[in-house]
């Protein structure tokens, strides 16, 4: 029986949810509790009955979990970037071990899985070597900072709060935020209104790399006669912040609030930034452009990627085969083990960044392809005309593979795939879609967002005897 909306219980959190929420059960029936952590008993006011589950709120903790830690931000509740500051780190690494178990099993029909003990970050706090801020214009005036929670039930983003800490970052990237608002408030313009097609200012990117470099990416609207107030901004925050590197303009027609320029218009300093990442004796370095896609977290990709490259096990007369590649991150740190690379992107920006950082890598054995892989895989599957891959390495966007792709990698029958993804129920389908001609042997989760509910998973598929 449906429990009444807007009824109290009194349950206790038994698990997390992917998402963050906390799982209890009431006479049988499945709660998920926003507020709610494992060990918690609390009183939750059901906001959404259905016949299999609820969901609801913890209003009051009656008894905490021991697991429960005091938040270090002042912002916790508030801003929407962290979901689980307030439970142990270790326990938020089981769980998400857990989450990802709990998919494979559910949703992918894997049996008798063994998942690996999981990788956690080396760092919990100020791991991010990348953050998005945006605008806002609100009728008290400008804002710039982080969303708060976006709305139960609503697809809308959250208001813009104007945070004065976080401890995800560089205490840099605060500082360098905060002098933007400043300066962007005191000029008088707005921010950017989707709704209305109006305002200027609309995102702040604010990315450093390993080697003490920091990029300040500034995405406007399109407005020319704006162009020198930018230009007075950028040569007066290089002669402030001396680790600032480059300071890029790029302007963004389309009303979707994604923090990507679509066209870059101005530029002081560097045009990219550099990131390296420790392989053995050596570091493997990326040159990032202001757009470009790398893992947020340096200490954590190298966690991830050195998972990669212990499922790949590869030799030097391995042929790689790497789909959904971007900027070549994975292939590239990889290539000083295999014979050789061959990767596959649609964006062709980020294949000329591939080649530009095999190339600073001195890689010779590596070739990046620009091309959907919605139809399959060009020059393998079907073709003939290439021999079959020893390994291939998928990391697709967070919806997982196109159907087309999977088919082709059950059609190519490479003994080994290396599957990486962001979202444990996408992998989960994806591996259920591969079920027919391979078995996965291996599972390892990777942190590489402490404090959110976020979890990255590398799997190991082998092909069928």
């Amino acid at each position: 029986m449906p429990l009444p909306k807007d009824s109290l219980v009194q349950c206790e959190i038994e698990s997390l949810a992917y998402g963050g929420r906390g799982v209890a059960h009431v006479d049988g029936m499945a709660v998920f509790v926003a507020g709610g952590l494992p060990g918690d008993t609390v009183s939750a006011r059901i906001t959404r009955s259905k016949k299999r589950f609820a969901e609801g709120v913890a209003e009051a903790v009656l008894t905490p979990s021991i697991h429960r830690v005091e938040p270090l931000c002042a912002h916790f509740g508030t801003c929407g970037g962290c979901a689980l500051q307030h439970l142990a780190y270790p326990e938020q690494l089981a769980q998400k071990n857990a989450q990802v178990a709990a998919a494979l099993t559910r949703i992918g029909g894997v049996q008798d899985l063994v998942m690996d003990a999981p990788a956690g970050s080396p760092d919990i706090w100020g791991y991010r070597n990348k953050m998005e801020f945006a605008f806002e214009q609100r009728e008290d005036g400008l804002h710039l900072g982080l969303r708060e929670p976006t709305p139960e039930g609503s697809n809308r983003p959250g208001p813009v709060l104007d945070i004065d800490q976080c401890h995800l970052c560089a205490a840099w990237d605060v500082e360098i935020m905060v002098a933007v608002r400043q300066f962007c408030a005191a000029t008088g313009v707005p921010a950017y209104n989707p709704a209305t097609e109006s305002g200027f200012w609309r995102h702040l990117v604010i990315r450093h790399a390993a080697a003490g470099e920091v990029m300040v990416h500034l995405i406007t609207a399109r407005d020319e006669r704006k162009d020198n107030l930018i230009k007075d901004m950028a040569e007066l925050f290089l002669q402030r912040f001396p680790e600032l590197a480059s300071f890029v303009h790029s302007t963004r027609v389309k009303r979707t609030t994604v923090a990507f320029g679509e066209k870059i218009v101005y530029s002081l300093g560097n045009a990219f930034v550099e990131e390296r990442l420790a392989r053995g004796e050596r570091e493997v370095r990326y040159r990032l452009s202001p757009n470009a896609f790398f893992q947020t977290n340096t200490g954590g990709a190298s966690e991830l990627f050195g998972t990669v490259a212990e499922f790949c096990a590869l030799s030097d007369t391995h042929v790689l085969l790497d789909l959904y590649c971007g900027t070549g991150a994975i292939g590239i740190y990889l290539a000083g083990e295999a014979g050789r690379v061959i990767g596959y992107e649609q964006s062709e920006e980020a294949v000329t960044k591939a080649r530009e950082s095999a190339r600073l890598n001195g890689l010779t054995n590596c070739s990046f392809v620009s091309g959907s892989l919605e139809q399959g895989i060009p020059g393998f599957a079907g073709s003939g005309d290439q021999a079959v891959p020893d390994v291939v390495v998928v990391d697709p966007p967070r919806s997982g593979m196109h159907e087309k792709t999977a088919e082709a990698l059950l059609a190519l029958g490479a003994p080994r795939i290396v599957a990486v993804s962001c979202d444990p129920a996408t992998l989960a389908r994806d591996v259920k879609r591969l079920a027919d001609r391979y078995h996965v042997t291996r599972v390892r989760a990777v942190d590489m967002f402490p404090h959110t509910h976020h979890i990255e998973t590398v799997a190991l598929l082998e092909l069928r005897a």
